[in-house]
């Protein structure tokens, strides 16, 4: 289980790449906070999360209610796409997203 972050330099966007999950959460949240001490605002785009699970959705839902910080999620991958609709949290994310009916089913 592994879970890797990178920061593009002309944007500073933090991608993940791997699982986000349990055994995951507590260095990527050490990472995110790291991040966001040093700007109000980040961007995260999840193109590479290929497994989540509910300690990565709580992250998510932490990094959004960080009190003076903006934090964006972008480029859900499938995965996340349909943990977000099985928990019905997309309207609390607030991040925009593509349709996704018909993703609790697959």
């Amino acid at each position: 289980m592994y879970c890797e972050t990178t920061i593009d330099p002309t944007t500073g966007v933090l991608a993940l790449h791997g699982e986000l999950g349990i055994y995951t959460v507590p260095t990527l949240r050490h990472q995110l906070l790291e991040r966001l001490a040093a700007a109000d605002s980040l961007e995260v785009d999840l193109t590479g999360v290929s497994d989540i699970d509910t300690a990565g959705l709580q992250l998510m839902l932490l990094a959004k209610r960080l009190p003076g910080k903006t934090v964006r999620f972008s480029h859900h991958s499938p995965p996340v796409l349909r943990l977000i609709a099985l928990a019905n949290v997309a309207q609390v994310l607030g991040d925009p997203l593509p349709d996704m009916a018909g993703l609790e089913e697959e």
